[in-house]
This record gives C-alpha cells, structure tokens and sequence, in this order.
C-alpha cells in the first residue's frame, strides 16, 4: 500500500478546519455591557452604605453627595462608618446628656474618628483635611425631634455641615 492512500498519512495531511465565530452577538454583550457602566457611573466617587432597615426618602435633587462621616439612622440603630454605635435593643444606661439633646455614644465615636482626622492630618502634609461634613442617612420614619437630636450631637462633635443621603425618583 502506498503511504499517499494511508488513512493514517490523510490525517497528518489534513488542515485543521477554520473555527467560525459569530461577531454579531459579542458585539450585542459588548454594547449591553457598556450600556450598563455608563449608567451606573458615579464620577464623585462617594459611596454610602446604606444598612438593611433604613428606607430613604424619595426625593428630585440633582446635587451630588460629597465626602464626610457616613451616620446612618434607622428606628432603632445608628452606625457611623458602618460601626454600630447605638443599639436600642442593648441601650445603655445613659443614653443622653446635655438636658437629653445629645447622644452619648454617637458623640463619642464622633469626637474620636475627629480627632482621628486630626492627627492624621498633623503627621502627613498630603492627608486629607478634617472639612466637618456629616453626610445623614437617615430612615424617612424617624421623628424629627430625633433627627434634631442628632444633628445637635453631631454639630457638637465638630461636623456643622449636613448632607441627606436620599433616594433619587429619577433613576
């Protein structure tokens, strides 16, 4: 038998067939994709958490959160950065001072991430500086005895600005 007609010498001969890829349908996942991050884009580059039990409330603003010290509020908890400071469930004994117009614990963490800031901000020159910005996330049920109940608090600890994290209708 001569080796030209051997199945075994046909199969080293043979090309490799040219695998075929439908284009269309990448560039449908390519432009559905960018789509999507350009519409999930945040160019301020704030991100606030917002913890299981706080509804916000719904609003039309256009203005854009600015960095600060996240506290978030709902009925019965407050976390500052996302650390519980306050839990109704296990409240302890003093819960206000200053005539019931300040919250002790969140004052205390607030002072402290200050004075944190602070020292940050004597030892590296590039450090961000302390600019006394408390972005609320507050749950739309809290009474508004309460909400000023923390804005007093924060306002003593040395975070004068507010800023309301709310839900935009828009989106």
């Amino acid at each position: 038998m001569s080796r030209r007609g051997s199945a075994r010498f046909m199969s080293r001969r043979r090309k490799p067939s040219v695998l075929e890829v439908d284009v269309t349908s990448l560039l449908d996942i390519l432009t559905i994709l960018l789509a999507f991050l350009i519409n999930n884009f945040d160019a301020t580059g704030v991100r606030i958490h917002v913890p299981a039990g706080i509804s916000l409330p719904d609003s039309h603003s256009q203005s854009v959160n600015t960095n600060g010290v996240s506290i978030q509020v709902s009925a019965d908890k407050i976390w500052v950065e996302n650390k519980e400071v306050l839990n109704s469930e296990t409240m302890p004994d003093k819960m206000y001072d200053m005539d019931g117009r300040r919250i002790v614990s969140l004052f205390n963490e607030l002072v402290s991430i200050k004075e944190s800031i602070k020292q940050t901000e004597k030892i590296s020159p590039d450090a961000v500086k302390f600019s006394g910005i408390a972005n609320l996330v507050l749950d739309k049920s809290l009474k508004y005895s309460y909400i000023r109940k923390i804005m007093f608090t924060c306002a003593e600890a040395g975070f004068k600005e507010y800023k309301f994290v709310v839900r935009n209708l828009e989106q």
